[in-house]
């Protein structure tokens, strides 16, 4: 029997702070005037439709949320001007990386294992574009502060970082939430 946690995402009021977690997983700012747009591209229909439905949790889902990309499905919020504060506090000159004051959320969390999450032979991987990036640094941090201290992957099998032990998986398990539509078990 599993514990309701009272700090996990289906605890959570869903909130804009939470598509931090689609930009450690190597989603990426668009501008357009004074509106911004926020999209990834993911391996698998599923995870589309999944982030989809989170951003209009969030309100910020857009028309064509899903659509066919060359490596997959992107999935995108809406040119919103909601979303231009949270695209300048992830962009400093052409560069993207988290701000100063980032802090992963419950359901930051879940929206990273939505984009690149996977159960992989030593527990469960959540992907980041780099590893040799600030932000693969700042996303092993940001597990660590929510006790899922996490071993960083390189290129193979990778890059990413890999929650280990049963206690962890457990609490990612907790924290993150039922999983999406099309998927019986996260692990």
């Amino acid at each position: 029997m599993s514990q309701f946690s009272l700090f996990g995402a289906a605890a959570a009021e869903p909130s804009l702070d939470d598509l931090g977690g689609v930009l450690l997983a190597g989603g990426h700012w668009v501008r357009s005037g004074d509106t911004a747009r926020l999209s990834v591209v993911v391996s698998d229909r599923w995870r589309a439709d999944g982030l989809a439905l989170e951003y209009d949790l969030r309100g910020v889902c857009g028309a064509e949320a899903v659509v066919r990309a060359e490596d997959g499905w992107s999935a995108r919020t809406a040119f919103t001007a909601a979303l231009a504060v949270e695209a300048a506090r992830w962009t400093r000159g052409a560069n993207e990386g988290p701000p100063r004051e980032f802090s992963l959320t419950a359901g930051g969390l879940r929206l990273w294992a939505l984009a690149a999450g996977r159960p992989d032979e030593g527990g469960f991987l959540l992907g980041t574009p780099r590893i040799d990036a600030v932000l693969h640094l700042a996303a092993g941090a940001q597990l660590s502060r929510l006790g899922l201290a996490g071993v960083s992957i390189g290129v193979r099998g990778g890059p990413g970082w890999r929650i280990t032990s049963a206690k962890r998986v457990r609490r990612f398990v907790e924290l993150v939430g039922p999983p999406p539509e099309g998927v019986d078990r996260w692990l």
